[in-house]
């Protein structure tokens, strides 16, 4: 039986800090606001593109509703979703390896589902994953585990054949309430806080040779 694992995609698989700044920033332009710095920003995400801009219009008010406002934000990241945004080193041939030795491999992000797409295709890895599930594509995001369920289900995969992988607290609250494998990217820019892993890495290619080993 082949075994399954869901990649978070910001901070994982992709170093987008400079992308998401851009997206937040130009936002804040077309309302009359200055720009805020990239640390600042990247402290903003994990949790939805909605958040993100929340977070980082705190210090003024918006002349539209915030879900209005949203929309201006992914209008404005789809229109270049590629900019200063490249693969961890050792990212697409790790894929490559886990799909070459029958892993079935997903994304499942917090980030909106088109600039998802846009972004997996520029990097040309798209073609990799057997799934893309962005923010917006009818499940609730993480830590929520519901579209880990759909993935576990579509794919006949047992949660112990499941690992999720990702940077930040969110990924590892969403591994732990679907049941599964947690990988802790430490490398990333999201934060642990408190919560639990399976195991941590330092880098793609040490992921990359973990599961390629793993015998469960």
């Amino acid at each position: 039986m082949n075994n399954l694992i869901i990649f978070d995609l910001d901070g994982t698989l992709i170093n987008s800090v400079g992308g998401i700044a851009q997206s937040v920033n130009r936002t804040r332009q077309d309302f009359g606001f200055a720009p805020l710095p990239i640390g600042v920003i990247t402290s903003f995400t994990g949790d939805g593109a909605k958040k993100l801009l929340e977070r980082s219009c705190a210090d003024v008010t918006l002349p539209v509703p915030l879900e209005e406002a949203v929309q201006v934000m992914i209008k404005n990241y789809a229109a270049d979703p590629v900019y200063d945004t490249f693969l961890y080193d050792g990212v697409k041939e790790g894929l490559i390896r886990l799909k070459d030795s029958g892993w079935i491999l997903a994304v499942v992000s917090n980030k909106p589902q088109l600039v998802a797409e846009k972004i997996l295709a520029g990097l040309d890895v798209a073609q990799l994953f057997h799934e893309n599930i962005g923010g917006g594509a009818g499940f609730p995001l993480k830590p929520a585990p519901d579209a880990i369920f759909h993935l576990m289900d579509k794919y006949h995969i047992s949660p112990e054949k499941t690992f999720f992988a990702g940077d930040n607290h969110t990924d590892m609250n969403a591994a732990k309430n679907a049941g599964i494998k947690s990988i802790f990217c430490r490398y990333g820019f999201g934060e642990k806080l408190d919560t639990d892993s399976t195991v941590e890495v330092d880098n793609f290619t040490e992921l990359t040779d973990y599961l390629i080993d793993y015998k469960g």
